[in-house]
């Protein structure tokens, strides 16, 4: 009776981990990009509170410069502005009409007038609470309700750092892919498998994470998981290309990749549309 010959790990270089470092990547962005989504603003949480300070003047606090907590079919949440802590109450309706409303609101202690609404837009819905008789801010203070919002809690910012990102990313694995050994790997097998399952994992997270149809995922199952997949056979086998043709061909790669991906998870997420 012939004993079954254990599963090797195979031995990585340098340029045959390239894919599955990418993949990482951008696990680990879809878990980043999740913390603001505007496609996430209608699960029960309070998307945002807006001030009125006065002649059509709002101050716009989203949620990610709040402190949320959810308890049962109320949400409340809590921010300083000023100096002085305001806190919020919002009451969801569990019927699918998905009625809100504010159901108190203390600024310093003291109660404030509040109204809740759905902030309907091109890029998500949410439920935002409403202080339409304002908290008397001065502009200095108005000033720094702005400045304290994080720069990533707009989705406009996101959305203009995504192509650095994209191009950092190609970036550095042509560097790799240029420098590195071109010695091939041991038991290739093991990588292909897992390249192509991971690329899996990450579309069916990403909208468990970020919303979205995913249907909408399946041009990614088809078209970059088979081109991942051969770019890591690639990678695995020895290299006779020069530096400059392994570089180029992880630059494209690399790019057409993440640039895919990205694309797939603001849409999904709401920050494009």
């Amino acid at each position: 009776m012939s004993a079954i010959a254990p599963v090797r790990p195979p031995r990585l270089t340098a340029r045959a981990a390239l894919p599955g470092a990418l993949l990482l990547v951008l696990f680990g962005l879809a878990v980043l990009l999740s913390l603001a989504a505007p496609g996430r603003g209608d699960d029960g949480q309070i998307y945002a509170v807006s001030i009125n300070n006065g002649q059509d003047d709002w101050v716009y606090i989203p949620r990610a410069s709040l402190e949320c907590a959810r308890d049962g079919q109320v949400s409340t949440c809590s921010v300083e502005v000023a100096n002085r802590r305001l806190e919020v109450s919002m009451h969801y309706s569990a019927s699918e009409s998905r009625e809100i409303a504010c159901r108190s609101a203390t600024y310093d202690g003291k109660s404030v007038r509040c109204s809740a609404t759905y902030a309907y837009s091109a890029t998500g819905v949410g439920a935002v609470a409403l202080l339409t008789e304002g908290l008397d801010l001065t502009a200095a203070e108005r000033d720094l309700v702005a400045e304290g919002r994080p720069w990533w809690s707009q989705p406009d910012n996101v959305v203009a750092v995504i192509p650095y990102v994209i191009l950092a990313l190609a970036l550095t694995a042509a560097a790799v892919a240029g420098f590195g050994s071109r010695a091939p790997v041991d038991n290739a097998r093991v990588l292909l498998v897992g390249t192509g399952v991971g690329w899996l994992v990450l579309l069916v997270a990403s909208p468990l994470l970020l919303g979205g149809d995913i249907l909408m995922l399946l041009p990614g199952v088809f078209v970059i998981g088979p081109l991942l997949v051969l770019w890591q056979h690639r990678l695995a086998a020895p290299s006779r290309a020069r530096a400059i043709w392994r570089a180029a061909e992880a630059l494209v790669v690399t790019g057409f990749v993440s640039a895919a991906a990205l694309w797939l998870f603001q849409l999904g997420a709401a920050y494009i549309d």
